[in-house]
């Protein structure tokens, strides 16, 4: 039996290649756009949910609300707080971090020096941590050489298992041990101990674990003075603490509240602070986070765009399916002479609707295969706009169950109304070529469904007109300054006064015209907020966003000066230039 239905369905197919092939490529890049979206989701969804006793794991965060109304994030505690850790009982395992992203060398006999970049590739976080040697208590890593205990000493680093082989080679990892490394061209440390390297989705991947004495026995002592969390600073460092079992995260936020309370007096009149416990996972959505400003300089996805884009591959799917059935709806003149000949011959209602199923499912088949093929290409036209760590595997258990529920679903949705409509015409009637039906729901929801298609395409359509002059509007509006040709190199650490002799050389490679040393581009992610105070007839307190440079700086972005004149060349006089806005203000 199940050999004909599968001998019709071909046959079907063949017959009306037209058809099929329409509702394939329908179903197809709808598929296809599911599984792009469900790569995007579960990649996002995955960070961080491997380790070990990782619902106990927290981060240390918190808030202080200024007494105008401004909040502050702040991604570690802030002095104030420290020894809070000792005081409040609830912890199996506690280590704060500070990110060290300098440049590392290695020595090689008389060869020249290995160079290595400080943060982790394509990312903006820093490779190398400078930590306590409890980090591995709350961390869990399988050790390949040495111990936790390795991190007591000052100058020692652990590496993970593929740094150490980047820094050394495809030596036996013992022999790796008690070799040099250096950072920042002068801190010297000695490989103590070596660990295999997580393979999850991680927003901790680092490589170099240096030991906090380091930091106090080396010139570091000046931006990490203590070995404890008294030094510890939001824009530089975080702490993890790992509860004990049948310790809640409620409980330790009520005794930090508590501890806050009772010992922490901000200087700032009208200020309070708050501390909390932030779960592991949720560092990876940290909707408070700043790039370059909260320290942590994770890739931060925007967890409502998400569940957006969950909604959207849902969404996508039905149109694809509203689109097969109104296709195999209007095929049904067609069909229906055949449909009364099984009737006639002894065909039941509900072997003819299997029959349709069969046909439906197979042409999904062909459409999840089409989409298979399509989603790498779509993956590479679209990679500006999607992570790098996202790659297909079809043989990935989760990405074949994911597969079968979406083909099966579609399958049900595409195929059952059409069966049932097409199942339902009466063998007189059919024989006769007649195919309208008595009944107003079966009218009322083919026309629904017509309706619905059409309406979304206008609203698709007229949603593309309006992205498309927004995007016009923002590549092409004049926003007061000139942006072509112009290249930012962000260095916020140069205390060595290297960028000035870096900014003089590059002057003379011939195709640049002009160099700039300024605080922060007039656009960008990196804006400095002030409060200003202007004083004339009454006090006037403004938030401004500020930016420092010379007296090249309008005329490097091309900036209009319709009043007044320009700054002066000088090392003392303070001068401000600002724009319409303020000046009505």
């Amino acid at each position: 039996m199940f050999k004909n239905y599968f001998k019709t369905t071909w046959r079907n197919i063949i017959r009306h290649k037209v058809y099929t092939t329409i509702n394939i490529f329908g179903l197809a890049l709808g598929i296809c756009a599911c599984i792009v979206i469900y790569l995007i989701t579960s990649y996002e969804f995955s960070f961080d949910k491997f380790h070990p006793a990782g619902n106990r794991i927290y981060r240390i965060v918190g808030d202080i609300q200024e007494s105008r109304g401004e909040k502050n994030f702040l991604n570690s505690p802030i002095p104030d707080v420290a020894g809070f850790q000792s005081q409040i009982p609830g912890f199996e395992a506690k280590t704060g971090l500070y990110a060290y992203g300098a440049n590392v060398s290695i020595a090689e006999g008389n060869k020249a020096l290995k160079k290595f970049g400080g943060r982790i590739e394509g990312t903006y976080v820093t490779s190398s941590v400078i930590t306590w040697p409890e980090y591995f208590d709350v961390f869990a890593y399988q050790w390949l050489q040495g111990n936790k205990d390795v991190l007591s000493k000052p100058f020692a680093v652990v590496l993970t298992e593929k740094r150490a082989q980047q820094y050394f080679g495809n030596i036996p990892l013992q022999n790796m041990i008690g070799r040099t490394v250096i950072y920042d061209d002068s801190l010297q440390v000695n490989v103590a101990g070596i660990v295999k390297d997580w393979t999850g989705n991680t927003d901790f991947g680092y490589t170099d674990f240096i030991s906090i004495s380091t930091a106090t026995h080396s010139f570091l002592k000046n931006d990490i003075p203590t070995d404890n969390w008294s030094s510890l600073q939001p824009h530089r460092s975080m702490a993890f603490v790992k509860l004990d079992n049948g310790v809640s995260s409620t409980q330790i936020n009520d005794r930090l509240a508590s501890y806050i309370k009772k010992n922490v007096k901000l200087h700032k009149a009208g200020s309070s602070l708050s501390m909390r416990l932030q779960p592991l996972n949720d560092v990876h959505f940290t909707t408070d986070f700043h790039r370059g400003d909260d320290g942590d300089n994770f890739r931060k996805p925007y967890l409502p765009s998400l569940y957006a884009l969950m909604g959207v591959a849902l969404f996508i799917l039905i149109i694809a399916i509203v689109n097969f059935i109104n296709l195999s709806t209007a095929q049904s003149v067609q069909r229906s002479r055949e449909i009364g000949v099984r009737k006639v011959m002894g065909g039941s209602r509900k072997n003819i609707m299997f029959q349709f199923l069969t046909e439906t499912f197979t042409v999904t088949l062909f459409a999840v295969l089409l989409s298979l093929l399509l989603v790498t290409p779509v993956l590479h036209l679209f990679k500006d706009f999607i992570p790098a760590g996202i790659t297909f595997h079809l043989f990935n258990s989760l990405t074949l169950i994911f597969l079968l529920i979406v083909t099966l679903l579609t399958t049900l949705l595409a195929g059952f109304y059409p069966a049932r409509v097409l199942s339902s015409y009466l063998p007189v009637l059919s024989l006769k070529g007649i195919t309208s039906q008595t009944g107003k729901d079966k009218i009322s929801l083919r026309k629904a469904l017509i309706v619905f298609q059409f309406t979304i395409s206008l609203i698709f359509i007229i949603a593309a007109i309006i992205i498309g002059k927004q995007i016009n509007f923002m590549s092409k509006a004049d926003k007061g300054f000139n942006t072509d040709a112009i290249i930012t190199i962000y260095n916020w650490d140069d205390h060595a006064g290297k960028l000035k002799v870096f900014a003089e050389d590059i002057k003379h490679i011939p195709g640049i015209e002009k160099v700039l040393l300024q605080g922060n581009a007039p656009m960008g992610f990196a804006q400095s907020i002030d409060n200003y105070t202007y004083k004339g007839k009454e006090e006037l307190n403004l938030q401004v966003s500020a930016h420092m440079g010379n007296e090249n700086y309008l005329t490097f972005y091309g900036m209009k000066l319709i009043a007044g004149r320009n700054m002066l060349h000088s090392d003392s006089l303070a001068e401000l230039v600002i724009n319409e806005t303020l000046a009505r203000a």
